[in-house]
């Protein structure tokens, strides 16, 4: 291999249109002393790149990866030309540092590899209208082991990478680097709520995240190669804990510890670095008869049915509390306004139906009767945008976990003493609120026209729903205080 000196900085490798590139802090300022041309290569923020015959530096402020794409192919390298990447080494003293930067796995190159191999990958939903007889069900096959091994860690606001497999479309949704729990955070991140804030796979790749299923040419051995969760319960199988009482120190089981987010393009690496790693993580490994099951979905496209419909007994129940919670008077409106507020974390149950599911209430653009048209704000008290807010009761998808289930029954004693409350008291509403953030954050503000003692009472009713929202709401990790609502 070559090397290139460039002041005490001596550069080996190649680099094939995209880099993510690591430097040592205090390698840095003879990095940023160096002159060269822009790139064509971009990150946000952006930064410039020192360009070089097959290979570039590029300036950082600090030792973290970055993954830059580049936005033409003018002078792409074949990938038999790339040999192993980039590595810094400081001479001037009596130390060096080696192997930073282009690692094997990086997944700039691992991308082109798997290009390579399977073609181009594309963003897929992977219902289908009926599976080919034979075929392993998520429904009936899957979900309950996923249910049973997965969801106690891949189920809460801040599941590990942002993998929630409560649901499968929180599976397809796929995983994130970004954290959504940050206690240096200054200012508030995007939100990325499932159900929410995107809609398809396709708008969850433009927002960052990345696949845990393949998403190459449908195949066996790309479903198998180029899927994360494959990938990762293999190793386990692979390599399962040792026979000991006590797990060894590779295992960081703190609340706050580091993330890694591999995906398939650098699985080789992360396998490589941490091999008792697979999933369950410091787990047993599944029973094989378990692990067969998940394997078998993944290699056949893990593919799946719609989820069956409601049954009438349970559209007629929400056709009823949408009717109570949508009145047209500025009082009804208020109350239902003051409900939602409250309620909006809560798994809403018909109490009167014998097959329990769990619903939620959210605010819609469109009124009953119409597909729900989500009005999806970081908090439940900001502006709608819209004139008038619908309160519609949407199903929840997700699997029911002990961290997040905060009960409320909803049957006629319910709307009986919400009518007694709210609607028969004898008082006066003159205007709705407004949502200015300073007043709509201020509920004290906000329903002042409601009376005090029915307020009172409506949270009394419900005690324990009431300190469970402080204990296990959006706004507080397991790990710490209050960061973000997400």
């Amino acid at each position: 291999m070559d090397f290139l000196q460039v002041g005490e900085i001596f550069v080996a490798g190649k680099i094939i249109g995209v880099g993510c590139v690591a430097v040592p802090l205090r390698v840095h300022d003879r990095i940023a002393d160096l002159a060269g041309e822009q790139s064509d290569c971009f990150h946000q923020p952006r930064r410039e790149w020192l360009v070089f015959e097959g290979g570039a530096v590029l300036h950082l402020s600090k030792g973290v990866p970055l993954h830059l794409q580049c936005s033409t192919t003018e002078n792409l390298k074949s990938l038999a030309e790339f040999q192993t990447g980039f590595r810094y080494m400081r001479l001037a003293r009596s130390f060096w540092f080696a192997g930073i930067a282009f690692a094997a796995g990086c997944t700039a190159i691992g991308s082109s590899q798997y290009a390579e191999r399977f073609g181009t990958p594309e963003p897929r939903e992977r219902v289908v209208e009926r599976l080919p007889a034979g075929d392993i069900d998520y429904w009936r096959d899957v979900k309950p082991i996923v249910e049973n091994r997965c969801v106690v860690c891949h189920a809460c606001y801040d599941a590990p990478c942002q993998l929630k497999m409560s649901s499968i479309e929180g599976i397809e949704r796929g995983a994130s680097k970004a954290k959504v729990y940050v206690s240096t955070r200054r200012k508030a991140a995007p939100t990325t709520r499932l159900f929410q804030d995107a809609h398809s796979v396709a708008a969850w790749r433009e927002q960052g995240f990345f696949p845990v299923l393949n998403e190459y040419p449908q195949s066996k051995l790309a479903n198998r190669d180029a899927s994360v969760m494959y990938r990762i319960l293999q190793l386990k199988e692979d390599h399962p804990l040792p026979n000991a009482q006590i797990l060894p120190d590779s295992f960081d089981l703190s609340l706050d510890r580091k993330q890694f987010c591999t995906q398939a393009e650098n699985f080789d690496k992360f396998s490589k670095d941490h091999p008792l790693w697979g999933m369950p993580y410091a787990l047993p490994a599944m029973p094989a008869d378990e692990q067969d099951v998940l394997m078998r979905w993944i290699e056949q496209g893990a593919t799946y049915e719609a989820r069956k419909p409601l049954a009438k007994e349970n559209l007629d129940q929400i056709e009823y509390w949408e009717q109570f919670l949508n009145g047209d008077s500025l009082k009804q409106q208020l109350m239902s306004r003051y409900i939602y507020e409250h309620l909006y974390l809560a798994h809403l149950y018909f109490s009167e139906i014998p097959t329990i599911r769990f619903f939620k209430v959210v605010r819609s653009a469109t009124p009953p009767g119409e597909p729900i048209q989500l009005i999806a704000t970081r908090r439940p008290f900001n502006d709608p945008g819209v004139a008038r807010v619908y309160y519609r009761i949407q199903q929840d998808l997700g699997s029911i976990v002990e961290k997040t289930h905060m009960p409320y029954r909803l049957d006629e004693q319910r709307m009986q003493r919400w009518e007694t409350l709210f609607i028969d008291r004898t008082y006066e509403v003159t205007a709705l609120p407004s949502y200015d953030e300073k007043e709509a954050s201020n509920p004290f503000r906000t329903f002042e026209q409601l009376p005090v003692s029915s307020r009172y009472k409506f949270m009394l009713d419900e005690a324990e729903y009431t300190i469970m929202g402080f204990i296990k709401g959006s706004g507080l990790p397991w790990s710490g205080g209050v960061e973000r609502d997400q």
